[in-house]
């Protein structure tokens, strides 16, 4: 079974705002980065993580102004958090439980690895069980 830091590139970039950035600033470097939530940092260290849900539900909703709004406003504090090891099916029992679209990966010593997303661990899973079931049908068809 696949592990996280099989599905995190390595080489890939660890996409992070500040929690004192602007929400205008955050959403333009998510747009410019093609992804849909990024970690916010506080001092070099992990503050939460902040996502197009958080910029809809917390901004849009309440009409607030991007400009005057930080991301420390709307972002999640204190994410859930999964470690390199840990493998998909546990990150997409913890994202479903929880109903979490993105777990921040980050190595036991706190170091970040990255961010996962739901859609990418039901990607996996979809192909993993679709592998599971032609190594039977093979099993199958040659007896």
């Amino acid at each position: 079974m696949k592990r996280i830091s099989e599905i995190i590139d390595p080489r890939r970039e660890v996409y992070c705002v500040q929690k004192s950035d602007s929400v205008r600033e955050a959403a333009r470097r998510m747009a410019e980065w093609n992804v849909r939530a990024v970690t916010v940092v506080d001092g070099g260290k992990m503050a939460g993580i902040v996502s197009n849900w958080d910029f809809l539900t917390k901004m849009l909703a309440e009409g607030r102004d991007p400009d005057k709004t930080t991301v420390g406003q709307v972002m999640t504090a204190n994410p859930m958090t999964a470690y390199p090891d840990t493998t998909y099916a546990e990150c997409l029992v913890t994202m479903l439980e929880n109903d979490f679209q993105h777990l921040v990966v980050v190595t036991r010593d706190g170091e970040l690895r990255g961010t996962v997303a739901l859609g990418d661990l039901l990607k996996i899973d979809k192909l993993e069980r679709d592998e599971l079931l032609r190594f039977y049908q093979e099993i199958f068809s040659s007896s």
